[in-house]
């Protein structure tokens, strides 16, 4: 189905959500201040502020840059409420577990209630811990954790395995962690290791699938950081650039990124979108728009925006190895599914992979189920920019990750 798409624009982006979750536990670690420009202020990281003031922290914030300052010694509160942010609250649950002599309690909302936490319990109890999940709210007692040599499925959460790796100087041996089977999302552990080595912190990642840290090693306060743009918030305006006969352009990074999701843009150029770099920023526009075979079990967060794109690709796209898509914010397997059949489009999940095939007339006029994940309503907005008749449901789900998201796409192709 041909569309006619003429959005243009630039959108300047936040500090990456993934790295600023990694560098204010590292932070936690810091016995002087500590200042960090290009802060994002979406709700997951407003959340992590609040929690680490709650344990004696104290933040300063100018519209560049954000000042932690560290306490004598942290302090123990009655409760922690992570509300719904995933990645806080693993990373929080085994800071909190490693800090000898701390005792908190922590609760969540409702629907992070739903997540899986006992496999990371129950391996932060083996290195020592001492936490009891029975039921939220849950308890912590931080203790002097041993480290040593554990096994661990490698299909567990990227971020269980990133929140073991950042509490490094807390563990009294080496740490070796044993990776069994096919690793999920591996470069977001890759991410973990290589901001803990710009802090001082040597590890070896091998081809085996182990991951050594010596023991004894110290995080070195760099006194100030810089965070690079929010790639995967990047990815949506990209998707609308593949869709449009004009330049959509977000902000650049000169380096090589460290976010799994900057390779997007790889997928899109396979897909025949025309990519340049340009003034500072990276610029996309249709050219041509294929249907690909993809993996994507290392790029989890974009199978949405995906899906929605290969809704006007010239044949049928497949995703691959997207099981576990099914335990983040939603169940995204079954909310796209659900979703994209509403609109009249043809989807199939089959043998772990997610086959779309492109629409043959516009969609109809449709009130979408979001699912209260932020992921869900951003992919879904490159629909309804396409077709503004859509209407989709609880919007205001984005500020879990990027508060701004309406403005900015406002600013290029009008949806409101």
């Amino acid at each position: 189905m041909k569309i006619e798409f003429n959005a243009k624009g630039f959108v300047e982006l936040q500090g990456s959500k993934s790295i600023l979750n990694r560098i204010l536990i590292i932070s936690t670690f810091f016995e002087s201040s500590f200042k960090i420009y290009n802060f994002s202020r979406c709700d997951d990281l407003n959340t992590m502020v609040e929690n680490l003031m709650k344990i004696g922290f104290r933040f300063y914030s100018d519209e560049d840059y954000l000042i932690l300052v560290p306490p004598d010694k942290m302090k123990s509160p009655s409760q922690l409420f992570i509300k719904d942010s995933g990645t806080g609250f693993r990373f929080l649950l085994s800071r909190l577990a490693s800090q000898n002599g701390l005792e908190t309690t922590i609760d969540v909302s409702p629907q992070l209630q739903k997540r899986p936490i006992k496999p990371l319990v129950k391996i932060l109890n083996q290195l020592g811990a001492e936490i009891n999940d029975d039921r939220f709210p849950i308890t912590v007692k931080g203790k002097k954790l041993k480290g040593g040599k554990i096994v661990i499925p490698a299909n567990i959460s990227s971020q269980f395995i990133s929140s073991l790796l950042l509490i490094a100087p807390c563990y009294e041996q080496d740490l070796e962690i044993s990776l069994k089977g096919e690793i999920v999302s591996r470069p977001y552990i890759e991410m973990t290791l290589q901001i803990m080595s710009d802090f001082g912190i040597e590890s070896e990642f091998s081809l085996n699938n182990k991951i050594k840290i010596q023991s004894g090693q110290e995080y070195f306060n760099l006194s100030d950081f810089y965070i690079e743009p929010d790639f995967s918030s990047a990815c949506y305006f990209w998707a609308l650039g593949t869709l449009s006969n004009n330049n959509i352009c977000t902000s650049n990074w000169y380096l090589d990124s460290v976010q799994p999701d900057f390779k997007f843009l790889g997928i899109l150029k396979k897909m025949g979108a025309e990519i340049s770099d340009e003034d500072d920023r990276i610029c996309v526009k249709r050219k041509k728009l294929n249907g690909i075979e993809i993996e994507m079990r290392n790029m989890p967060d974009q199978v949405p925006t995906l899906v929605v794109l290969s809704l006007f690709a010239d044949s049928k796209t497949i995703i691959r190895n997207i099981s576990h898509l099914k335990f983040k914010e939603s169940d995204r397997i079954s909310a796209l599914l659900n979703e994209i059949k509403r609109i009249g489009g043809k989807i199939e999940f089959k043998k772990n992979s997610l086959i779309i095939h492109p629409l043959t007339k516009p969609p109809k006029d449709v009130f979408l189920e979001t699912y209260n994940d932020h992921r869900i309503v951003m992919a879904f907005s490159i629909l309804k920019a396409i077709f503004p008749y859509i209407t989709i449901k609880n919007m205001n789900s984005v500020t879990k990750s990027y508060p701004d998201f309406f403005f900015d796409l406002d600013s290029i192709c009008n949806i409101s």
